[in-house]
Parts: C-alpha cells; structure tokens; sequence
C-alpha cells in the first residue's frame, strides 16, 4: 500500500477539480453510506486500507462542512448556483427541488453539533430562497478580480508645461 500520502494527493486532486466548496461537500457526502456511516471509495482502495480512507474522507468532510459554516448568506448561494450550474442542470428547477426534498440533510457530518447542524439548514434555506426569488440579484455575481479597480476614469492630463 501506499499510505496516506498518495491518499491526501488523491484526495486533493479530486477536490481541486471540482466548482468550489459546495461541490467539494457534495462529492465528500456522496462517498459516505447513509446506512452504516462509512466512507468508502473503491478506486482509493490500493492506496490505503479501509480504515485509511474513511478517516481522511471522514475528517475532510468535516472540515469542508465547518469551511462552509463560515460563508455569508451570499457566498453561500454562489458557491450553491456553482454547484448547480457545473452538474448542467437548470437552476430554477433545480432550486425548487432542492427546497421540495432537502438532500442537504445528507450532506452534514456525522457527529455535527447541534447548532452547527442548525446554523447549516437554516443558511442553506435561505440560499435557496435567494435563488428561487433574486436570481438576478446583482450581489450573486461573483466578485471580480481583487483589488477593485478605482472608481471613475483614470485618464492623467498631460500638464501644459
């Protein structure tokens, strides 16, 4: 076996190559199974032991929870419309499913707090509403590039000496 390294460069392969953080949990909560709990990912098998790959699959999950928990509102919405956006799919459409059926439960970590657990749906929910009802919004579009350029004109006169 290859151990843990070749596990975490696989690992960060695969979430560097994905739309942002949203689609990193999505990805993280879709290698747990839902009935006992375990992360598994078969192609990471020779790269180290079951155990090994929960662990990290399990930790990494969590972290990119708590990561998420920081996002305002507003970010939150974004990196989900990324999300939604990169799977092709219509986002109208998929926005009032996701408020219908709520697969974002899924995506919490086991042995998530209460109020972690809680602040989660809560933002999520009003994500969703954002998108459903200002998909327009001019604060969704994603920032440009840092710094902002300076407001106005930036034409220098020639001095007339």
């Amino acid at each position: 076996m290859l151990g843990n390294d070749s596990l975490s460069r696989y690992l960060s392969q695969a979430l560097s190559s994905l739309s942002g953080p949203f689609a990193s949990l999505a990805f993280l909560s879709s290698m747990r199974d839902h009935y006992n709990g375990r992360y598994i990912h078969e192609g990471w098998a020779s790269f180290g032991s079951p155990a090994q790959v929960h662990e990290m699959l399990r930790s990494t999950h969590a972290a990119v929870f708590e990561s998420l928990l920081e996002l305002s509102v507003i970010d939150l919405a974004r990196a989900l419309r990324s999300h939604i956006l990169s799977l092709g799919e219509e986002e109208a459409r998929a926005v009032a499913l996701w408020q219908e059926l709520e697969p974002y439960y899924e995506m919490i970590p086991e042995g998530c707090s209460t109020p972690a657990r809680k602040l989660f749906i809560s933002q999520l929910r009003l994500a969703l509403e954002v998108l459903a009802l200002a998909p327009e919004w001019s604060c969704l579009r994603q920032p440009g590039a840092w710094p902002p350029p300076p407001p106005g004109p930036l034409h220098l006169h020639p001095s007339p000496n």
